[in-house]
């Protein structure tokens, strides 16, 4: 028999994960896993792997949105809106396949910029294709 021992969700791609104690079950998967991702200026996910960086930033889920914060500095805080994304469309590449998304606002765009130190969009993927 398998037994679930620990839960995690990470609600933006390659940012710290959330553990849970139960998640919900979508079409896509646990809600609010995975949705959400940053991406390069050639819209190109990015990973801990090449931006280091990335694994300080913490997630948490709220009634409005997704928060996160810098683990260094949690004073340096922003909440990602469940709704809050412009009208404008893009493809961006996950490793070998392709995701119709749609980036975040500008200042939410800015403030993964500044933390990272270098500039970045994030993307509410929509479907793989």
């Amino acid at each position: 028999m398998i037994k679930v021992s620990q839960l995690f969700i990470y609600p933006v791609k390659s940012l710290a994960g959330i553990s849970v104690n139960a998640a919900q079950l979508t079409d896509r998967g646990f809600q609010y896993d995975r949705r959400w991702m940053l991406v390069d200026e050639q819209n190109q996910f990015m990973t801990q792997r090449q931006f280091p960086g990335m694994a300080l930033l913490r997630t948490g889920i709220t009634e409005k949105g997704i928060s996160v914060i810098h683990k260094k500095d949690p004073a340096k805080e922003i909440l990602i809106p469940f709704s809050g994304f412009t009208n404008e469309k893009l493809t961006v590449k996950i490793w070998n396949d392709y995701c119709d998304a749609v980036p975040a606002e500008k200042f939410i765009n800015e403030w993964f910029s500044d933390m990272l130190q270098f500039s970045c969009r994030l993307v509410l993927c929509l479907m793989i294709h």
